[in-house]
């Protein structure tokens, strides 16, 4: 009531004062009630309940080689990675990227409830230390572009709270390994969707289509932009459980036979080049548990391909394997806090992929991280890191091609090793592995069996001043989100 008289002590005064002496007379009561209508009205509009938000990503590091010089590093470095780019070992101490992602995020809610957004993510990355690089390094994208209304008064039952959403975008329900840099599952493109419908208390759908051509960020050497390979899935949820479903179809991807390929050193595409895929995955996320056992938070996915569909880590992105490619892949990792003081990120996924790029090929392979932390004191802490990645590679024929020369793959099987300690700067939550910024400083013990070097001529592995026997990388990184 205090309130109330105060805003019309205020309003009677603002009357009084600027009133037009020629306007028709009205009482002080219908000067104040039209006032008070007009100020409803504003607070009622959806200009009133606009807002932004501002989100990123970013990590920046110097990586010096035990001999002084700028060293080799990547979660992906091995053999395995260039299949799918997908087996890595962990990134702590082990990258020498500068990579940013810069989000801009306008949400409005109109008067009459319904919900009008846009989204757009800029990205870039570089390997250069340099503080100006030069275009040809840089990889500046629009990796995200779209809009997303929701809440629709015109829609009822089912679709009540769904979203429908229509651009360029990642999927809303992508997940990834964060330590090992390694997405389990990215869905993304161009296209339209609609997400959150309900089922039941439990049960919710998401239903999209995407469009995209094939090769990943910067590839020069497979840019089929025009063929467009159109993939429609199914994403449904009930409690903790996720089942995604995903058809695609390329067509005129088999027409370009003899090309260089997208994925692979140089490697040369087969004839027989899938135009349709299958991709399925099942997943359990409990973010409340690791595995049951105790507080923290805990993920696992089964995940099968065939076709274009038997890329398991990005549906839909690789236009070089075979119509009868056929993949399985696992992944199970988690975080738990052990006390106040020491957590714990294990991880492991694997992967089985046959008749991938060639008819009677195999790809096995397996990787293991644990990533573990322990405060010293509230802004201090040491990060410990253990990889161990397993590879059985058998390309069975096919080719690569490097400036005139040209040759075979070669199978081989191994091993990759990775040790890293950081002293690690925290602003507040030192213990906590997924709270950001971090100032680390590194060193990094990196080693592998010696017949990976062989595998293709223009590998990293066996590469000039890059052979298996062991070597140390020392530095310093930057990494946040927000």
């Amino acid at each position: 009531m205090l309130n109330t008289a105060v805003t019309r002590v205020a309003l009677s005064t603002t009357l009084i004062f600027s009133g037009s002496l020629c306007a028709e007379p009205l009482t002080l009561e219908e000067r104040l009630t039209q006032l008070e209508a007009r100020i409803a009205q504003r607070q009622s509009s959806g200009d009133d309940d606009a807002r932004f938000r501002f989100s990123g990503y970013a990590r920046s590091g110097l990586l010096i080689k035990d001999n002084g010089r700028g060293g080799r590093a990547g979660p992906g470095i091995s053999p395995a990675s260039s299949i799918g780019g997908d087996a890595h070992i962990g990134r702590l101490g082990n990258e020498n990227d500068h990579y940013l992602e810069l989000g801009f995020h306008h949400y409005n809610r109109l008067s009459n409830g319904a919900r009008a957004d846009f989204h757009a993510v800029l990205a870039d990355g570089t390997a250069s230390p340099d503080p100006w690089v030069a275009s040809r390094d840089n990889n500046l994208n629009i990796r995200q572009m779209y809009v997303e209304i929701g809440d629709l008064p015109a829609f009822g039952g089912a679709a009540r709270q769904a979203s429908l959403w229509a651009g360029k975008r990642f999927d809303s329900k992508n997940f990834d390994l964060h330590f090992t840099d390694t997405d389990i599952v990215f869905l993304g493109g161009t296209g339209a969707g609609i997400s959150n419908v309900q089922w039941g208390d439990n049960g919710r759908s998401d239903f999209s289509i995407y469009g995209r051509s094939f090769g990943d960020l910067g590839s020069s050497r497979y840019a089929d932009d025009n063929v467009q390979n159109l993939l429609l899935t199914a994403n449904q949820f009930y409690g903790n459980w996720q089942w995604m479903l995903t058809g695609m179809s390329a067509r005129g991807n088999d027409a370009h036979k003899r090309r260089e390929a997208g994925s692979g050193s140089e490697a040369l595409r087969r004839n027989d080049t899938a135009t349709r895929g299958l991709f399925t995955m099942l997943a359990w996320h409990d973010a409340e548990r690791f595995y049951g056992l105790a507080p923290g938070r805990s993920t696992h996915a089964l995940q099968w391909g065939s076709g274009l569909g038997a890329e398991t880590r990005q549906p839909g992105s690789d236009g070089d394997l075979t119509r009868s490619a056929q993949s399985l892949r696992v992944a199970s990792f988690g975080v738990v806090p052990l006390s106040d003081r020491w957590s714990l990120a294990p991880g492991v996924v694997a992967q089985h992929s046959s008749d991938r790029y060639r008819k009677g090929d195999r790809y096995d392979w397996a990787t293991v991280n644990l990533r573990a932390v322990q405060a010293i004191n509230e802004n201090f802490a040491l990060q410990y890191e253990a990889s161990w990645l397993y590879m059985d590679l058998k390309p069975h024929g096919r080719t690569w091609q490097h400036s005139g020369n040209s040759g075979t793959y070669r199978a081989v099987k191994g091993d990759v090793y990775k040790l890293t300690f950081a002293p690690t700067f925290k602003a507040s939550n030192i213990s906590d592995l997924l709270v950001r910024p971090e100032i680390r400083l590194f060193a990094t013990y990196l080693n592998w069996s010696k017949a990976l070097d062989s595998y293709a001529p223009y590998d990293d592995f066996g590469s000039s001043g890059f052979t298996a026997g062991g070597s140390w990388n020392f530095g310093v990184q930057a990494e946040v989100w927000f």
